[in-house]
């Protein structure tokens, strides 16, 4: 450098200042909701991917069984709220025949509906700790049909229970084209051998879903879409009591691996249904923040918590399918239509649809 010369940097004005100020704020409102929104959408694909995992491996432990076996959901409920995010493998246990051999059950009563079951000698002496519990199956002398039990057991030398026919208004064990008319009753004042098929049994360690993922059961259910013209047969889970009763979902596979049944059951009478599978199920995966959202009308584009689980795009549908028993995952299609609330639900399930 030249002796004497003046070393001049030229500094930023206030107008290039301002100018770098507005491009990052520009960057900041258009850049970064985005990446808001795919991290949103990478939590929820990496849970659907953890949950489709979950049941390949319930479905797994079914084959070859004797008895089903497969997942329950645990649901957690509130008056307003009903969700889970615990699951636990799930088995039925062994056909209960009782404590003795031979055990045998005596039947009374004469209502239209219903029967009692007595036993003395100790025929169902642990029959409590066995598991036999109301929502249980019962027939006789190894004959259908199936009744269900109706009443509790109690571990003494003797004692009765009550059990109903399934089906109409006098039972929740679900409709298994039951009536008085149709259904013969076992005859009264008669020993007989006896078969009770219990109620899934949860175990294990449970599976959480993580990032504050859950299953929104309110909006789950499983059936095809339509039978004839725009009639829909999807059907809802049963949903939370007016008392917030707990209401937990079992899905149970068979020997061959194929989706059988869907048993939901309560912690209050009449909260046991046995639910034949007559199409795919599906369980919506979303945000804990978003459960209890019963209003699609509600949806604000604006607000990622107004609208349901299924009306937005970072929600998964994880689909079983009936006959394969295998469980895909796709996200909810965005911006469902339908005139009713089912029918925008089931245009949400499009892309999964497609797949099972």
């Amino acid at each position: 450098m030249r002796a004497g010369a003046t070393n001049h940097r030229r500094g930023v004005s206030l107008i290039e200042l301002l100018v770098v100020v507005a491009i990052f704020a520009m960057i900041a409102v258009t850049v970064l909701p985005n990446i808001a929104a795919t991290a949103e959408s990478r939590r929820s694909r990496e849970a659907a991917r953890m949950l489709t995992s979950f049941i390949a491996k319930a479905q797994s432990r079914a084959l070859g069984r004797r008895e089903w076996s497969g997942f329950m959901l645990v649901a957690t409920n509130t008056a307003s709220s009903y969700a889970a995010a615990d699951l636990f493998l799930a088995d039925v246990p062994p056909v209960y025949r009782g404590d003795t051999v031979p055990a045998l059950l005596t039947i009374s009563g004469t209502a239209s509906t219903s029967r009692f079951a007595s036993w003395s000698g100790g025929a169902l002496e642990s029959g409590s700790a066995a598991g036999v519990r109301a929502g249980d199956l019962i027939r006789f002398q190894e004959r259908n049909p199936w009744f269900e039990v109706s009443g509790t057991l109690s571990p003494v030398a003797s004692g009765s229970f009550s059990f109903r026919i399934r089906g109409g208004t006098s039972s929740a064990a679900g409709d298994a084209g039951q009536q008085p008319h149709n259904t013969p009753w076992p005859p009264n004042n008669q020993s007989m051998t006896f078969e009770i098929l219990r109620q899934p049994v949860a175990g294990g360690a449970p599976f959480s879903l993580p990032e504050s993922r859950i299953i929104d059961l309110y909006w789950s259910g499983y059936g095809p879409p339509y039978v004839g013209a725009n009639t829909s047969t999807f059907q809802r889970f049963p949903q939370v009591t007016s008392g917030g009763a707990a209401v937990n979902v079992a899905a149970l596979f068979d020997g061959t691996g194929r989706l059988r049944q869907i048993i939901t059951t309560g912690t209050s009478a009449g909260l046991t249904s046995r639910l034949a599978v007559t199409g795919p199920v599906f369980l919506l995966l979303g945000r804990s923040d978003r459960v209890g959202q019963t209003n699609p009308n509600s949806f604000n584009p604006a607000d990622e918590t107004s609208g349901c689980n299924w009306q937005y795009p970072d929600s998964y549908w994880i689909g079983i399918d009936p006959f394969t028993g295998v469980a895909k995952s796709a996200e909810c299609k965005p911006n469902a239509v339908g005139s009713t609330d089912i029918e925008k639900l089931i245009d949400s399930q499009d892309w999964i649809r497609n797949s099972c």
